[in-house]
This record gives structure tokens, C-alpha cells and sequence, in this order.
């Protein structure tokens, strides 16, 4: 019992003397440490991830390719009456019973005016292979194409409005920040620190005075502060080794003044050199909080740093080298988190989620315009196929003599529209005249609309074909049967039709399932 009295008693005497004790070599190593890990953001050595700008004009391609598909009359109720080229970026008075046209008119109008040339336009329906399309065939993309653009205009809007709320951040932004933070203003270099700014000012005649203080108001402002407080060797009993037993500093500060460059350069000198690296949210509340654990408190307020046998922050041994903040206790009013040049950080870190939660969803907005775009072009593939897989199926089948006439008829008009010779042959046709460049000589070419040649198809191709149908021909809707189906406004042999059909309602089957 006596043992474990006299052993007790020891150890109260060791705590308390170590407690009062001198700030010794080495002391304020472990906080200069926390502290340094902080100055090492500054400089311009911290980066932040920012967003991907491939969604800046993403939906520009299928809005684009919309309005084309839309044709002049819909790009031409977004012009200017009486001034040609020009779109309106705000609805006109004429509109404004189309209230749904609000918060699309502007993208609208941008559309279009990225497709006031009319070739522009053909141009966008030619890359996509949609120019020579059936109107069934364009009636399928007119509709596929307009969804796509819908989804992209709510998607780009979404883009706009993130964007406008500028929580963004550049890594121009950050370094500013970051370097008011640690030392008072955004430093062109580190190497020349301003005293005034790196400390509160006027900050009083004595070290104390520019060490303790309340969380707020302490003129220890920033972390370069914090740092000269608990590491500067005072004129008056100083001690130059606190934060680095190993390294003997040489400046000596003169308490009556804010410390000079030279000492805060030799100070922080006591610091590794960082490398630039990414800052995150979570990074820089690890800093923050690390700073924090070397927070020591007692009935007089809170302390970083070492504080000997004194009541103040002095600078000397005996008293404590260190940064008092005296309202920082079991009765006070403030909390670590109320330190001026922690809250700074705090609001950083704040900001920094801001960042990386809209950089998040920036990219994510991106990745679906980008998805979007893919569809688009998937689609336009997929139509080819189908347009080929068609061709090739009705080329192996008979046409009847009525069908073929009808095709070359068909090929004759839709070549006959085109009054000049660079656009004829464009469009596939010939043009039937060898000293004229316009007027009407654009041809179909050479076997365009006509039958399949003989021994082709089945029961030799179109004689074969031609057998059947002379049996149904002629006939009234009351006598067409037995082999017979009345189509249209005639009688044609059904087994012709139904392979027809057959073979035309397998592609069908296969371009929708190409497309789902």
C-alpha cells in the first residue's frame, strides 16, 4: 500500500513538472509539422479535377441535324422578318401565345442560325445518308432524331444552369485561396512575405500580443503565423530549436516588431518540399483536423504550441513558445473551429465539396450528351443497313410489267426535279445533254426502275412472273379469286404478293430489332 502511494506520488511530480517545465529542443516539432503540411498546398501546388468540357456543344450535332430534318419552313420561323440570316435570341410578340416556345426559343434560334445557309442544312442531311431516304424512311428518323433532341436540350439546359451557378473552381481560384489562407494575400512567391499581411496589424509592441488572442481576433491570422509563433527564436531567452532539434535557427525576433521576411523565410525553409498534387474535399479536412489534435487546453484557453511556466505566448523558454486563443475553454465562447485562419480553411474545404459535387455531375450530363450523340449516329448506321438489306431483297424479286413501269416513271420524276447538271448527277441521275448546264435533261440512269433481268427470280424471273399475272389480269374485284387478290384497283396473282410482303415484313423485323 505504501509502494503504490509513493509511486503515485511520483507520478503526480513528474506530470506536473513537465508540465512547467521549459520549452525544450524539439517541443513544437509535431505541430510544426501539421502546420507545414498546410503550407504545403500553397504556391500553386495544389490541382483540383475539373470538369470534362466535351458537353460544352455535345448537343449541338443532333439539334442541328433535327432542324435540317425539320426542313426550311420550321428554320425559317426563327428569322428576323425583313432580314434575312438574322434570329432573334428572344421569342417575338408573334409567338407569344406558344408559351411551351419560352425556354426553348433560344437554343432554337441558335440552331438555326448555325444553319442560315441552306447548304449548310443539305449538307447535315448528306453526312447522315438522309437525303435519298423513302418518306417512310424519314418519317422513322424525323421522329427517332426528335426524341434524341429533346432529351439533349433538357440535358444541355441542366449543363447551363450548373454552370451558372459558378461553383466551379480553377485551380487559379484554389491557389489565391489557399495562399490567403496560409499568408495573408495571394503571394506572387513565396519567397517575399508581407509581415502586415501574414499578421493582423497593428499587432502591439510585445510577441504575446501577436500570439494570444481571442479565435477571431488573434493577430496570428494566418498559418504562416501560427508556424513564426511556435518556432521563432525570441531576442529575449529564445530558443531556436523548438520545431527542429536538428536545425539551430539564426534569425531572432525582435518582439517589439512583426517578424521580417528573413525570419519567416528561414522558418518556413524548416519544411519539406511538396511536389504539386490533387487536393480533395476529404484531404484537406484531414489536414484541418490534424492541426486541430495538437490543440491543448486549460481554464485560460486553448494552445498550439508549447506553453512552459507562463500565462502568455512570450517567446521565451521559460514562458512558452506558442498561439493562445483565450476564448477557447470550458466557459468560453468560441471553438477550435472559430480560429480565423482555420475557418478560412474550413470555408475551403466547403467550397471544395461544391466543386467536386458539380464537377461530378458536370461530367455525368457530359457522358449522357455523349451517349446521346452515339445513338444518333448508331441509328443512322442501322437505317443504311436496313435501306441496303431492303434493295437487296427487292432486286432478287420479279416485278410485274406494271411495276416496272411504275418504277421508271418514279425514277423519271424524281431525276426530272433537278434542273442543273452538277445537282443531277449528285443525286444519282444522268444528265442527257452535252452542251447544256441547266434545263430539263436530268434522266434516271440506265436500267433504274426497270425488271430484273430474265432467268432472275423465280419462274424465269419477269417472263415468269409476267405469266401469273396474265391470268389474274383483267379480271373484276367480284371474279378475282382462286389464286387471284385484288390490290388497289386490280386483280394481281396473290402468290406473287405474299412472297413480296414476306420477304419485305422480314427486313421490317429486322430493322426494329436492329434499332431496339
Amino acid at each position: 500500500m505504501i509502494k503504490q502511494i509513493i509511486i503515485s506520488a511520483i507520478l503526480v511530480l513528474l506530470v506536473t513538472n513537465k508540465g512547467n517545465a521549459a520549452v525544450a529542443a524539439g517541443d513544437n516539432a509535431a505541430t510544426a509539422g501539421a502546420l507545414c503540411q498546410i503550407l504545403a498546398l500553397a504556391g500553386g501546388r495544389s490541382s483540383i479535377g475539373q470538369p470534362d468540357s466535351a458537353g460544352d456543344d455535345a448537343h449541338h450535332e443532333i439539334l442541328d441535324l433535327n432542324m435540317s430534318l425539320a426542313g426550311e419552313s420550321w428554320r425559317s420561323v426563327f428569322e428576323e422578318p425583313g432580314k434575312k440570316g438574322t434570329y432573334p435570341a428572344e421569342k417575338p410578340a408573334q409567338y407569344k401565345s406558344n408559351t411551351d416556345w419560352d425556354a426553348k426559343w433560344s437554343e432554337w434560334s441558335e440552331t438555326a442560325q448555325r444553319l442560315k445557309d441552306e447548304k449548310t442544312m443539305q449538307a447535315k442531311l448528306k453526312d447522315s445518308k438522309l437525303d435519298t431516304r423513302t418518306p417512310q424512311q424519314m418519317a422513322v428518323a424525323k421522329a427517332t432524331i426528335l426524341q434524341l433532341a429533346a432529351e439533349q436540350s433538357k440535358l444541355a439546359a441542366e449543363l447551363a444552369r450548373l454552370k451558372s451557378e459558378n461553383k466551379v473552381l480553377t485551380t487559379a481560384q484554389l491557389k489565391t485561396k489557399l495562399n490567403t489562407a496560409i499568408y495573408g494575400e495571394d503571394v506572387a512567391t513565396e519567397a517575399t512575405l508581407t509581415p502586415e499581411k501574414v499578421f493582423g496589424s497593428p499587432a502591439g509592441d510585445k510577441r504575446e500580443e501577436k500570439c494570444d488572442g481571442t479565435a477571431k481576433d488573434n493577430k496570428a491570422k494566418t498559418v504562416m503565423a501560427a508556424l513564426v509563433c511556435i518556432c521563432a527564436k525570441d531576442n529575449t531567452d529564445g530558443l531556436a530549436t523548438a520545431c527542429a532539434p536538428h536545425i539551430t535557427l539564426s534569425q531572432t525576433w525582435t518582439s517589439s516588431k512583426l517578424p521580417d521576411n528573413n525570419i519567416m523565410q528561414e522558418i518556413r525553409k524548416l519544411c519539406p518540399k511538396s511536389k504539386t498534387a490533387l487536393l480533395t474535399t476529404d484531404r484537406l479536412k484531414q489536414l484541418i483536423s490534424a492541426v486541430k489534435s495538437h490543440l491543448t487546453g486549460s481554464s485560460a484557453g486553448m494552445t498550439l504550441g508549447k506553453l512552459a511556466g507562463g500565462s502568455d505566448c512570450s517567446g521565451s523558454s521559460g514562458s512558452g513558445l506558442c498561439v493562445k486563443y483565450t476564448d477557447i475553454h470550458d466557459e468560453g465562447s468560441a471553438t477550435a473551429d472559430g480560429i480565423n485562419w482555420i475557418a478560412a480553411l474550413t470555408t475551403i474545404a466547403t467550397e471544395l465539396a461544391e466543386h467536386e459535387k458539380t464537377v461530378a455531375a458536370i461530367n455525368s450530363i457530359t457522358r449522357q450528351l455523349t451517349t446521346n450523340s452515339d445513338k444518333a449516329k448508331d441509328f443512322i448506321a442501322k437505317l443504311e443497313q436496313y435501306t441496303q438489306a431492303q434493295a437487296a431483297i427487292l432486286a432478287t424479286m420479279p416485278q410485274s410489267p406494271a411495276q416496272t413501269q411504275e418504277n421508271h416513271q418514279n425514277a423519271k420524276n424524281a431525276c426530272a426535279q433537278y434542273a442543273s447538271n452538277s445537282t443531277c448527277t449528285e443525286k444519282g441521275c444522268k444528265w442527257d445533254s452535252t452542251d447544256k448546264t441547266e434545263g430539263a435533261f436530268c434522266k434516271p440512269k440506265d436500267g433504274d426502275g426497270q425488271t430484273n433481268p430474265a432467268g432472275t427470280g423465280t419462274e424465269g424471273g419477269a417472263a415468269g412472273e409476267q405469266k401469273k399475272e396474265e391470268k389474274c389480269k383483267g379480271k373484276s374485284q367480284t371474279d378475282c379469286k382462286d389464286g387471284c387478290k385484288w390490290e388497289g384497283t386490280e386483280c394481281k396473282d396473290s402468290s406473287i404478293l405474299a412472297t413480296k410482303k414476306f420477304a419485305l415484313s422480314m427486313v421490317s423485323a429486322a430493322f426494329v430489332a436492329l434499332l431496339f
